[in-house]
């Protein structure tokens, strides 16, 4: 009998202090961290979601028109490499609401402080990446556009996550144009029928197929999975991509 008293008054003393323990209001859950968002070349033709030998620039501000909520492209920015033209530029806002304001084709003003990174792709390749870090918009009359907005340009988006399925069933990561994953319903079947055969050819080889084809390479290198990834996209792109080699800091930008 104390045997059996001495288990029950110690449930519920155990019960006791675990109802202490209970909060008497709602029970807040930690939020569910989202996938971590590539940052683009300045070319457009690789992403990485954390790109190396990251260094200050000494721009405190630039304008040029948008491509997405996360990206601007400048018409000229040299920041530790000389001859840049079109390049993209990565934006991270302060303030998240100002992202309903980066439509595309828009002309805009950021102030933020700027960094750049490089990376080793490919031969004789040396991927930049270009990021605007607590940036915030400003009203510059001087840089005030009346052209309608327009949208003009693609870049690859790496680790899609509307394409995860394909990924693992190839066992590599996919770097898409940017286009196809907006209209990846009509793009998706013939894209998973060139990721299933990518070309292996290097930068200054054309891939075979027409301009509207949709065509894949292997990618140079690992991803930042460190998988090896295939690269995708229509024949315009990879014909601007070999166009582009022989200069690689200074294009013409990438074509939708």
């Amino acid at each position: 009998m104390r045997l059996i008293a001495a288990i029950c008054t110690l449930l519920f003393c155990s019960t006791a202090v675990l109802a202490q323990g209970v909060p008497s209001g709602p029970v807040a859950f930690p939020q569910v961290t989202a996938a971590p968002i590539p940052l683009q070349s300045a070319s457009g033709r690789f992403s990485s979601l954390n790109p190396l030998d990251q260094r200050n620039c000494s721009y405190k501000r630039v304008a040029g028109r948008v491509v997405s909520p996360r990206l601007i492209m400048v018409k000229q920015m040299n920041c530790g490499l000389p001859g840049h033209e079109n390049v993209l530029v990565n934006v991270r806002l302060s303030n998240p609401a100002d992202a309903a304001k980066m439509i595309a084709g828009r002309q805009v003003v950021i102030a933020a402080s700027f960094k750049s990174a490089h990376e080793f792709r490919d031969a004789l390749f040396d991927a930049e990446f270009l990021m605007a870090e607590n940036a915030r918009l400003v009203d510059d009359p001087r840089e005030r556009s009346t052209t309608p907005p327009q949208t003009f340009t693609s870049y690859m988006l790496c680790q899609p996550p509307e394409l995860d399925a394909l990924s693992v069933k190839l066992g590599r990561d996919l770097c898409v144009q940017s286009t196809l994953i907006a209209n990846l319903p009509a793009a998706e079947p013939a894209l998973e029928m060139a990721a299933r055969s990518p070309a292996k050819v290097s930068p200054q080889e054309a891939v075979p197929g027409g301009p509207d084809a949709i065509t894949c390479r292997l990618d140079p290198g690992i991803s930042d999975r460190q998988l090896p990834a295939i690269a995708c996209a229509r024949g315009s792109y990879w014909a601007w991509y070999q166009a582009k080699w022989p200069e690689p800091w200074s294009s013409t930008p990438a074509p939708p």
